[in-house]
């Protein structure tokens, strides 16, 4: 008995990117949990004692249980964009950051036996040269969309402040599952360096969902007056970008939303 519950155990921890693949796997360990030799499947293999801790609560065991890695085409995928992305023109910095969020619930078929698995999220953070072009700041995303099919990546695109502009910051939240077309990345970011060079804003962050709908992303901007008339220009240009229907949030002049 105790060899098949550590072939459970095992199939388990050995789910990764993509989750939806570990529902099949944690089934055909539970199969094999619940047979017995030469029975017809009905016999049910005995649960742990009920004094067993869960996951994180028992003893560190690293050289019986490796520590769970993304699954190699995925990864392969996701080194590949970090280094199309680096090649590109106007590209100062660009950074990758893998991380795993594992989660651990007890098996529904028996309440002291506990199911693991595991989250995994990769983040992009890249900083442009100041004086980026909209077109050459549009080509990040759709680099990395060429390469990934993974909604597990977000991506943290900054240009900083130079000559005539503000710094703008804008993120693309789980949107790498699908083609993001270079026309619509490069007026998300002609809209920010429109925004960015606006009188009278100090501050521009906007946020693109994984729907790529950019009007149901989100635009924070910041604006160092309470007179209407400059808050009516700078709501004027705004009308004018890919942002004209985007969900605003702000602090103009008293903190109000625009």
């Amino acid at each position: 008995m105790r060899a098949r519950l550590v072939l459970g155990l095992l199939v388990t921890l050995a789910c990764t990117v993509p989750l939806t693949a570990c529902s099949t796997v944690e089934g055909l360990a539970h199969d094999a949990l619940r047979s017995s030799d030469g029975s017809n499947g009905t016999e049910t293999a005995p649960c742990p004692r009920d004094d067993v801790p869960a996951p994180e609560q028992a003893d560190p065991t690293p050289e019986q249980t490796p520590a769970p890695t993304l699954d190699p085409a995925v990864a392969s995928q996701v080194g590949t964009a970090l280094r199309q992305v680096r090649a590109l023109p106007s590209v100062a910095e660009a950074t990758q950051t893998t991380t795993n969020t594992p989660s651990s619930t007890p098996d529904p078929t028996c309440s002291t036996r506990w199911v693991t698995a595991n989250h995994f999220a990769s983040r992009f953070t890249v900083t442009m040269d100041p004086d980026a072009t909209p077109s050459e700041a549009g080509a990040v995303p759709t680099t990395m969309a060429t390469e990934l099919a993974w909604t597990g990546v977000d991506l943290t695109l900054t240009v900083p402040a130079g000559e005539g502009h503000i710094a703008s910051t804008l993120h693309y939240d789980g949107t790498f599952d699908q083609q993001i077309p270079e026309s619509t990345s490069t007026a998300v970011a002609e809209g920010l360096a429109t925004l960015a060079a606006t009188p009278h804003v100090t501050g521009l962050e906007a946020t693109i969902p994984y729907t790529m709908r950019v009007d149901y992303g989100s635009l924070v901007i910041g604006v160092d007056s309470e007179d209407q008339g400059v808050l009516d220009r700078v709501r004027a240009v705004i009308d004018t970008t890919a942002f004209a229907d985007t969900t605003l949030h702000g602090s103009f002049g008293n903190g109000a939303k625009p």
